[in-house]
């Protein structure tokens, strides 16, 4: 039994070639930006969740991880609760240059800890996205061992137990954001054609249609994390999710102890992704949006060819509880509703496509789940 069959090109299928010539190079995803009316609230269960406050006022909150990073969550004062954008770094201050001329921007001085300089832009959809050069990285903090496990064919620890203490695990990284836009094609695009993403596994539909993709960085021999952008077809330019790595099994399966403890809302998991294989679990902040805690993701070097599949509930994961009902937004708001209308009148063709992808995911992932 296949609990995701890997598709293959042939009629009716779309294939995602890789840009042959990208603006520059992405190097680094560095942070992501939201606004919330609560610095306070914003800050408990970042905390909780296992962020390292490093600088606060105001009007802001940054936080970063125990990497050399400065920081890798903003938080910026504002009436509501919404995403800010993302943060990419560039190898070259060329790259700067050679950004600034292409999109008419200018090249600025960050704002934010670690200094350096900046180029902002905007995405198809109007997502921000903040590129920098040149800021002073931060100390490593010191991140406590990962626990090592006896097996029938190794034997580490003898006359000894484990007794991991109750607390937020140590996230090291943010490791990707899954951002979904309603022109799938002109979104990844952009950030292969601007950045050089390069896709390791798209997500399609029964005709061969892509609708989403896991795109990693292009870091040459060196190997870069499965995915780093996931860009998906949904109704709104939204982020569904921001994604932090931490050591192991065990840090994930305790930051859901800690975060249960604190009574915050659960979203799903604990299980393992297929695509990417990353161990998961997701939870939401108080107002909604989900956050993971994720180990053991795959590494793809630069020569790793793209893998086509089909978008459905069971290829989310290997094992796992199936995906909740609410995991997934797809609420018909009025706000929505004329957005579809609206869409329907210049371009039926792609409110068919967004059908069949509510279609796609609308059977549970697993027959013995039914």
């Amino acid at each position: 039994m296949s609990i995701n069959p890997v598709l293959k090109s042939g009629p009716g299928s779309i294939e995602l070639p890789r840009s042959g010539s990208p603006v520059v190079k992405a190097s680094q995803l560095l942070y992501a930006h939201f606004e919330r009316p609560d610095l306070e609230t914003a800050g408990r269960y970042l905390v909780d969740f296992g962020l390292v406050p490093v600088v606060k006022s105001e009007r802001e909150l940054f936080l970063r991880g125990t990497g050399s990073v400065p920081y890798i969550y903003r938080v910026t004062l504002g009436r509501s609760a919404r995403f800010r954008g993302i943060g990419l770094s560039v190898q070259k201050a060329e790259d700067l240059e050679t950004l600034a001329r292409k999109f008419g921007s200018r090249i600025e001085r960050a704002d934010g800890p670690g200094g350096g300089s900046v180029v902002h832009l905007r995405d198809p959809e109007g997502v921000a996205v903040h590129v920098h050069h040149g800021f002073t990285p931060s100390e490593p903090l010191p991140v406590r061992p990962q626990i090592l496990h006896n097996a029938p064919s190794q034997t580490v620890r003898v006359n000894d137990t484990q007794r991991p203490k109750l607390e937020p695990p140590q996230v090291t990284k943010l490791g990707h954001l899954v951002l979904e836009t309603p022109d799938f094609n002109r979104s990844v695009r952009w950030y292969m054609d601007t950045f050089g993403f390069i896709p390791s596994d798209v997500m399609c539909l029964a005709d061969g249609t892509p609708v989403g993709s896991f795109t990693r960085l292009d870091r040459g021999n060196e190997p870069s994390d499965h995915h780093t952008l996931f860009v998906a077809m949904g109704m709104e330019s939204n982020v569904d999710h921001v994604a932090f790595e931490v050591v192991d099994l065990d840090a994930v399966e305790m930051g859901q102890q800690v975060l249960m403890a604190k009574r915050y809302r659960h979203a799903w998991g604990v299980g393992r992704h297929l695509l990417g294989s990353q161990i998961f679990d997701y939870w939401r902040d108080p107002w909604g949006q989900k956050h993971e805690h994720y180990a053991d993701g795959d590494l793809f070097d630069a020569a790793q060819p793209a893998g086509y599949h089909l978008m459905d509930r069971g290829g989310l994961y290997q094992w796992g509880p199936d995906l909740p009902e609410d995991f997934v937004d797809a609420r018909m708001t009025p706000a929505r509703l004329w957005r579809v209308l609206k869409l329907a009148l210049k371009d039926m063709a792609r409110v068919k496509l967004l059908v069949a992808l509510k279609n796609s995911m609308a059977a549970p992932g697993r027959q013995w789940q039914r």
